[in-house]
């Protein structure tokens, strides 16, 4: 019997059941990135400009949604300050003379720079814009605010016509629309009275050019020839194109996942994962990569893998994201048409600590179906109103390169005396010194070496050297500590799976984990692991190798973790931790549990098709 999907078919519209308030608390919660957004945030002018400049396709798809809100304490006050900023001085009276609201001028114009890629289909309330505005001109509500936005975007137009409503519209018709590219947004009635007038009444492009042509001045008694001169230049003398955008036609059945799938980075390993489980559910797929910082190295073997799914732009019907709950909501705020447009967009992603951040809540409902690596991470997205919350266990690949090249290749790397008995502490620096809490196992460590000869800590990191910050904290805990190595280098994986099995065991005393990818490859590799046992990896607290450690929650500030403030995370007690350290040297060889089973690719697979509905049935 046909197994059912595990994910209902989603509702319509990729905003269905978040306000246009909680739209705007999530755009104002991104604005402020790496901030905490309190809960009774209001709008500052700071935040529109950084809202405006990131995300202004977003803005352009809520133009009247955003327009109509009235629930959003200190929305008006910001948008008028940023307009003051914008325009010199005050919006109101253009506005007024315009006939439309300030408060929708002032977004048209902080929309402006992407309504020109956009098309009237990507911008649901654009309708409602159509009506003719007031006054003896029935031009549309649209155009008039496409007037005031491009006066408040260029104030360089008034060096060629005089600060009034009639002289500012006719530069917006004979210049500002084609520069900006918005002819194809006017609404039919709006082009016919610019470009073919009425039976009555010449085409008002030509009243508008004849105020800037000078040659076309003496036509202005012979309607025949301004129509003659109207038919046979204007469109290319100045590039009016009423045509829409080509729309990239979305491929039926096409599963786009989109994520930082080539990188160097436990969240790029998630990606990968992914990819490898759906291509072997013979699932038909595309990568598109999203925006990591340029220090971030690529991985030769993702690249290998996958470089023939790559594409530039997502093309699929539906999507699943393989990122942060935070880089899946900025890209989605970046490129808000095509986000609205997907039939159905899921997220697979990690997150450290109990609770969403505030205002990233609604984020998380943006999406049909939120995919946790872990229970600890599915309860912070359930209890952040995510109706569809999942335990989706990643896999975790192993290279399974050959014992005597791992040795070699460990041994030209890391040479160590032979005999000697080690201990790794692997993490990625770039990912939160304060969270992995290096201080808390070098600590540990000096406890037991008190009690065990012979015992090397091998500190293995990720850009370690290369954040600054970072690379001085740890060196100066570093500095004097006999039997510690600190290497640091972005490894190939076989690399990183050649000193696990060196080591007798993986320490991690972190603070919090969404999963913790290396306590699994180390449990997969049959080596003990001596870990906080709190947060995502307590998932893997029945296999034989796992030794939990001992903690206390304590709470967190803004300057403790990304968006943290008011949270907690663990403590790690440094005496447990070295008791089990000692128990980690004991030479009694593991008894295999369910490791290989749990993070097998198999079962990823199989997990992952029901959740999405794709591959085979069953």
């Amino acid at each position: 019997m046909d197994q059912a999907p595990l994910l209902p078919p989603p509702p319509p519209g990729r905003a269905a059941g978040v306000t246009e308030a909680e739209l705007l608390r999530i755009a104002l919660a991104a604005a402020r990135f790496p901030r905490s957004l309190p809960p009774g945030a209001v709008p500052e002018a700071a935040d529109i400009e950084r809202i405006a400049r990131r995300f202004p396709a977003f803005l352009a798809a809520r133009l009247d949604g955003f327009a109509r809100l009235r629930d959003a304490p200190g929305f008006d006050a910001a948008l008028a300050e940023w307009g003051r900023r914008r325009f010199g001085g005050p919006a109101e009276a253009l506005a007024r003379r315009l006939g439309i609201p300030p408060r929708a001028g002032l977004i048209a114009a902080a929309a402006l720079p992407a309504l020109g890629g956009m098309a009237r289909r990507d911008l649901p309330g654009l309708a409602a814009l159509d009506a003719p505005g007031p006054g003896p001109v029935p031009l549309s509500r649209l155009f008039r605010l496409l007037v005031f936005a491009l006066r408040l975007r260029r104030p360089d137009m008034l060096e060629r016509v005089e600060d009034s409503p009639g002289a500012i519209a006719d530069w917006a018709v004979v210049f500002g629309l084609a520069e900006h590219r918005l002819w194809h947004l006017l609404p039919p009635a709006d082009r016919r009275l610019l470009l073919a007038g009425t039976a009555t009444a010449p085409p008002l492009f030509l009243r508008a050019v004849l105020r800037f042509r000078e040659d076309l001045r003496a036509l202005a008694a012979r309607p025949p020839l301004l129509r003659e001169w109207m038919r046979d230049h204007a469109v290319r003398e100045y590039g009016i194109a009423p045509r829409e955008p080509a729309p990239v036609p979305a491929r039926p059945g096409l599963l786009t996942v989109i994520g930082p799938w080539r990188q160097v980075l436990g969240i790029a390993d998630d990606c990968f994962s992914a990819c490898l489980a759906l291509d072997s559910l013979g699932c038909e797929f595309e990568v598109v990569g999203t925006r990591v910082a340029s220090r971030i190295e690529t991985d030769r073997d993702k690249l290998a893998r996958l470089a023939p799914r790559a594409a530039a732009v997502p093309r699929g019907e539906r999507v699943l994201f393989c990122d942060t709950l935070f880089e899946a909501t900025f890209w989605a705020l970046a490129h808000w048409p095509r986000f609205a447009a997907f039939r159905r967009a899921d997220l697979f992603a990690p997150w450290e600590l109990p609770a969403l951040p505030p205002g990233w809540e609604a984020a998380a409902r943006l999406f049909d179906g939120v995919l946790a690596p872990s229970a600890f991470v599915q309860r912070a997205f359930a209890e952040a109103g995510v109706g569809r919350a999942l335990r989706v266990t990643s896999s975790v690949e192993l290279t399974g390169r050959h014992r005597v090249a791992d040795a070699l290749a460990l041994r030209r790397r890391l040479p160590l005396p032979p005999g000697r008995r080690v201990l790794a502490c692997v993490f990625d620096a770039s990912s939160w010194l304060s969270r992995k809490n290096p201080e808390a196992a070098l600590r540990a460590f000096a406890r037991l070496r008190r009690q065990v000869r012979n015992v090397t800590l091998v500190v293995k990191t990720t850009r370690g050297r290369s954040a600054r910050g970072a690379a001085r904290r740890l060196g100066a805990l570093l500095r004097g500590m006999p039997d510690v190595v600190w290497v640091d280098g972005a490894w190939p994986n076989a690399d990183v799976e050649a000193l696990l099995r060196r080591a007798e065991a993986l320490v991690s005393l972190h603070r919090a984990e969404g999963f913790g990818r290396n306590i699994a490859k180390a449990l997969l590799l049959g080596r003990r692991v001596v870990v906080t046992d709190w947060s995502g990896n307590a998932d893997m607290a029945a296999e034989p190798g796992y030794l939990g450690v001992p903690f206390r929650l304590r709470r967190l500030s803004d300057r403790d973790y990304v968006c943290g403030e008011g949270q907690v995370w663990a403590e790690p007690d440094v005496r447990g931790a070295a008791r089990r350290l000692r128990a980690a040297l004991v030479r009694r060889p593991l008894v295999p549990g369910r490791a290989a089973l749990r993070f097998s690719r198999r079962r990823l697979a199989r997990r992952l098709g029901r959740a999405l509905g794709v591959g085979p049935p069953g």
